[in-house]
């Protein structure tokens, strides 16, 4: 791996992992789909328009078009959209450790779906990481409140797994990154927007620490991480770019702890340790194939 990909690697970790912690700092000036709304049609049209400028193409065959509309759909309506309401009852340090379990949701999900080949190295990495989030869950099973953030969490959890197995099908290169990028942001905005105009009021406590969280919400979670993922996902393949993913819970406890105070119980750092174990072992399973 060049060193160049390492950088890209943890700079897309810890991207992904502030996402948490200013997505909690967002719900607390406008409600969450009326926020993703706008993200995602603001981020979505700058990227059409960044693409066009550098010449990028929009010739996508109509397979690729419903697959984009698709994964659109699934990852910035429905899982976005219920993590985002799930941290009005959570904190952003849980729903981060809950998301940084996906690599072994894909893999499960891949040895059910696509008959991928999962040895008991693998199987143990799952069973390993599940146990991870149960230690986190059971200390939570009394407070509903806080249970109803996780499942939420988990929803979703489930919601970007089907979307990360989209997006293999989907013909993606440097010719059309940020076209592709912008359309699957726009099919997002379409789906939270009637979300948004039925089930909430359309406020914003409008100040520069909202205009901030929005502008740095849309601009690296938004483009930047999606094309850093995109791009290593071809040029270091999917098995090298997964073990980015060990950084993801100790950057986001890290930020959450710096922007909101947030601490984790002795359970909850049990419980991380024990997913990044289940990651590792996925992790080293995947290199054996």
């Amino acid at each position: 791996m060049e060193f160049k990909h390492f950088l890209l690697g943890v700079g897309f970790a810890l991207i992904w992992a502030s996402a948490f912690p200013s997505a909690k700092i967002a719900v607390q000036f406008s409600p969450p789909f009326f926020f993703l709304f706008l993200r995602f049609t603001l981020a979505g049209f700058f990227s059409l328009m960044l693409g066009t400028y550098l010449g990028q193409s929009f010739q996508l065959d109509r397979k690729s078009l419903i697959l984009i509309t698709v994964f659109g759909f699934i990852q910035n309506g429905l899982y976005l959209g219920l993590i985002f309401l799930a941290l009005t009852r959570i904190d952003s340090n849980v729903s981060v450790i809950i998301a940084s379990i996906l690599p072994l949701t894909v893999a499960f999900f891949s040895w059910v779906f696509f008959k991928s080949k999962l040895s008991l190295l693998g199987a143990s990495g799952l069973f390993v990481g599940l146990i991870g989030v149960l230690l986190i869950m059971l200390q939570r099973v009394e407070k509903e409140y806080e249970m109803l953030g996780i499942t939420l969490c988990i929803l979703g959890l489930l919601a970007t797994t089907f979307s990360t197995l989209i997006i293999t099908k989907i013909n993606i290169n440097k010719s059309n990154i940020l076209i592709v990028i912008g359309l699957q942001m726009l099919a997002g905005s379409l789906f939270l927007l009637p979300l948004s105009y039925f089930f909430e009021v359309w406020s914003i406590s409008f100040n520069m620490t909202f205009l901030f969280t929005f502008l740095y919400i849309a601009a690296f979670p938004g483009i930047i991480g999606p094309v850093i993922w995109f791009y290593l996902q071809k040029e270091i393949g999917a098995v090298k770019y997964s073990s980015f993913h060990f950084l993801v819970p100790f950057f986001g406890i890290a930020i959450s702890y710096l922007l909101l105070g947030e601490t984790l119980t002795h359970s909850d750092m049990i419980g991380v340790i024990v997913i990044v174990l289940g990651l590792y072992l996925v992790n080293r399973d995947k290199k054996g194939f």
